[in-house]
């Protein structure tokens, strides 16, 4: 267990300060007490050690990084006890340079299963596949909160043919569940 953030998109030091606070708080973490805020981080960062994350208590934020993949394929739940601006459980917004290729290409949530309050919005990632190919209603908890994913990659490629058009990325592994 490990504690989470209240940062928001508020950052300390450099990029290289960042990744390594970001590296000492969350290595062999499975269960973040808290808000897991993923702000800032070059792409040349080793993110591996957040795979380890089962669970989060309150909020994820990933806003205005360059990394193409992030590691967070055991995360099963959100709790959603805080919320990002006030309703969302999951933030995702301006994860790319505008000046090269560098940007999210792929969520990789695939074991999340449940967001048990709060609500979805992803928006303005440029390069980010298969956000509008996941059923968030079945994640989210909440019937009044409506899922806001607008505005991110085109171009991709579609989901398995195994995935019934639900999934998490392009292949048979990759079906939502």
């Amino acid at each position: 267990v490990c504690a989470g953030t209240l940062n928001g998109l508020s950052v300390t030091g450099d990029a290289q300060h960042q990744y390594q606070t970001l590296h000492k708080m969350y290595n062999n973490c499975e269960i973040v007490m808290g808000n897991l805020e993923i702000v800032l981080i070059d792409h040349t960062q080793d993110l591996s050690f957040l795979q380890t994350i089962r669970e989060v208590t309150g909020y994820i934020l990933i806003a205005m990084n360059v990394f193409a993949s992030l590691p967070l394929q055991n995360l099963r739940v959100i709790r959603g006890t805080q919320f990002y601006e006030e309703k969302f459980a999951l933030f995702v917004l301006l994860n790319y340079n505008p000046n090269t290729t560098h940007a999210l290409r792929h969520l990789g949530l695939n074991q999340l299963t449940e967001i048990l309050a709060g609500g979805v919005y992803i928006e303005k990632n440029a390069q980010l596949c298969h956000v509008d190919t996941v059923e968030w209603r079945d994640i989210m908890r909440d019937p009044r909160q409506e899922p806001i994913v607008r505005d991110n990659g085109k171009a991709c490629t579609p989901c398995h043919e195994s995935c019934g058009g639900h999934c998490w990325g392009p292949g048979p592994e990759d079906c939502q569940k």
